[in-house]
């Protein structure tokens, strides 16, 4: 007995159909067995996708609400559609969806006993979804103890199991495959667990804490395999297989490296004065008339000592700042004002409206 946990999505409707017809045309008359209703006033898939829909808007956050699961037994085990039923009500509530809404229809259309839950991962209560974080892991330890329960033989996906697929390669998935059908380069298999684990022990014997970016590269290169940015990441591999650059465990990740392989450098600068010194502040002050002049001779008498034990080039930039200072000399309002001639007031842009339509 084992457990399958399908993506979610957020089509209760079209999971809905897909129960009760499936793929074939026409569909196999022997496909619905028998329909249990969990949390739910009705047994008819259609009615249900309506009430789980609308369970669903409860929380605006959740986007997939449409959890599809399978349980199946191997194909020497019968057990009864009543044995069925009480293993699924159990399986919810061992997972924490004891309240939420479910249907749980079994088939038989295949030679193996199995049946399916769609579960509405809102609560119809708080509105809070329910987790997906690691649920395989749920599900399949909920397996494990039901089948010792009920006597049936535990069957442990592969996933769920490493030892199992330990020295076997991983072949293309089905976007891999889609790919690949249309001529991309996506069919290379993908190295075993052990496989990589034994090919890092040995590259790992020649590098060290300074290893950089091209010595990765050259210890690969003696094998005849390459670096190739993948995705988000890096694999190292060749024309027929390639592994994870991560799962070979090496010391840093490949952005470290490539940051180790190109460091920024940041230039240093042999001055850190700040481009507003005493005297701009002392000329600002100045124009607002909140000092007196001697504040502002006692500031230009000051940077005149310091830069006479600056070096040449720091003078040179003072006089360039005072001569950009003296070009974009800031005039107050109130001194704009007072150089209006023959003493005209500023008239606002409504009272030149009015004027001129009076004119």
């Amino acid at each position: 007995m084992l457990a399958q946990i399908e993506k979610p999505t957020n089509d209760f409707h079209a999971l809905a159909r897909y129960l009760v017809h499936g793929r074939e045309h026409p569909p196999n008359p022997d496909r619905v067995a028998w329909i249990l209703a969990r949390n739910l006033p009705t047994d008819d898939p259609t009615l249900a996708a309506h009430y789980m829909t609308a369970t669903a808007e409860l929380s605006r956050r959740c986007t997939n609400a449409c959890l599809h699961t399978i349980i199946a037994w191997r194909d020497d085990e019968r057990p009864s559609p009543e044995i069925m039923q009480e293993i699924a009500t159990r399986t919810l509530e061992l997972a924490g969806l004891g309240d939420h809404q479910a249907l749980v229809m079994g088939h038989g259309d295949k030679p193996h006993p199995h049946l399916h839950m769609m579960i509405n991962r809102i609560h119809p209560e708080t509105g809070r979804a329910w987790s997906t974080s690691h649920d395989w892991r749920r599900f399949d330890r909920i397996m494990r103890q039901l089948s010792d329960d009920y006597g049936f033989v535990y069957a442990p996906a592969h996933a769920f199991n490493p030892g199992l697929t330990d020295e076997l390669p991983k072949g293309p998935n089905s976007s891999a495959t889609y790919a690949g059908k249309r001529g991309a380069s996506t069919r290379r298999t993908q190295w075993s667990a052990r496989s990589a684990r034994d090919y890092a022990g040995r590259v790992s014997e020649h590098l060290d804490r300074g290893a950089t970016w091209d010595d990765i590269v050259g210890l690969l290169a003696e094998d005849g395999l390459t670096v190739e940015a993948k995705g988000r990441g890096h694999v190292v591999g060749d024309g027929r297989s390639y592994v994870k650059l991560s799962a070979l465990g090496l010391q840093m990740t490949a952005k470290g490296l490539a940051r180790r392989r190109s460091p920024v450098r940041r230039p240093k600068h042999s001055w850190s004065r700040p481009l507003l010194d005493a005297v701009d502040l002392a000329r600002g002050l100045a124009a607002w008339s909140l000092v007196d002049r001697d504040a502002l001779r006692d500031a230009e008498a000051a940077r005149l000592a310091r830069l006479a034990k600056a070096p040449l080039i720091e003078q040179l930039l003072a006089g360039l700042r005072r001569q950009l200072s003296a070009w974009t000399a800031y005039t107050p309002p109130q001194a704009r004002r007072r150089q209006r001639p023959d003493g005209q007031k500023r008239r606002s842009r409504r009272q030149g409206r009015r004027r001129d339509g009076a004119r």
